[in-house]
Order: C-alpha cells, then sequence, then structure tokens
C-alpha cells in the first residue's frame, strides 16, 4: 500500500503538469470561422502575395523569443490539394472557407531539433478589408 501511496505521488505532479505545457490548437480570428461573404477568391498565383504578408502576421501570432526566426516550409492553396488539411478547413469551418483558404507549415529553428516543437501549422485566407487573416493556428 505505501508502494502505491508513493507511486502516486511521485506521477501526479507530472500528469497534472502536461496540459500546461501543451498547446492546443485554435481559432484565431475572433475565436470563431471567418465569413466567407467577407473572403476574397484566390488563386495558386497569390502565393508570393501570401509569402509576404506573412512577414506581418507571423510574428504577431508567435511573439514569443523561441519563435522569432521561422521558415515557410509547406504553403499550398488548400483546394489544390483535397488532402487531410483541405478536410480539416471543411470541418472546422465549412466547404465554401476551405475553398478560399491557403495552408502554412512553419519551422522554427530556434526549437529544433524537437520536429513537433518546432513546427506550427496555420490556415490562412484573403480578407476583402484586412488583407491576410490567420483564422486558425495550431502550436
Amino acid at each position: 500500500m505505501k508502494k502505491m501511496i508513493l507511486m502516486v505521488c511521485l506521477f501526479m505532479p507530472l500528469t497534472v503538469s502536461i496540459p500546461a505545457y501543451a498547446q492546443q490548437p485554435y481559432f484565431c480570428a475572433n475565436q470563431q470561422c471567418p465569413n466567407v461573404a467577407e473572403l476574397v477568391q484566390t488563386s495558386s498565383k497569390d502565393e508570393q502575395e501570401l509569402l509576404h504578408a506573412l512577414r506581418t502576421i507571423v510574428p504577431k501570432l508567435y511573439p514569443d523569443e523561441e519563435h522569432n526566426e521561422w521558415k515557410a516550409e509547406y504553403v499550398h492553396f488548400l483546394p489544390n490539394i483535397k488532402q487531410t488539411y483541405f478536410q480539416m478547413a471543411k470541418t472546422f469551418c465549412s466547404e465554401a472557407v476551405a475553398e478560399r483558404s491557403w495552408i502554412v507549415r512553419l519551422r522554427f529553428p530556434k526549437l529544433l531539433p524537437s520536429t513537433s516543437l518546432s513546427e506550427g501549422v496555420i490556415f490562412l485566407a484573403k480578407h476583402k478589408e484586412k488583407s491576410w487573416i490567420a483564422w486558425y493556428r495550431y502550436k
């Protein structure tokens, strides 16, 4: 019995502290999906414009010191891939939002060699008035 109590006392702090370190996925745009009527239809031709906009967007989404260096490793217009990321965007919001969205996977070199810690994923769309908006961020 004493061993059982000792085991519980030793491992309980570990299980309690794990959620504090785990970043949960969340919506960026007012914690909700963007209004499709306010989104501009884009195409793969808009990639350079999006890459330029990321210079402003990424520091706002990731203001921490370990995130101040980053690289966009994967940038795709979601309708062109129609795979897992498209299905995620469709599930999170709607097919109409997914049809107007982009996926960007980021790499933060200061957090390497950990693959999971050094990666960020954001969904973006072009807004009629606000230019590019990140509407979903994971890590």
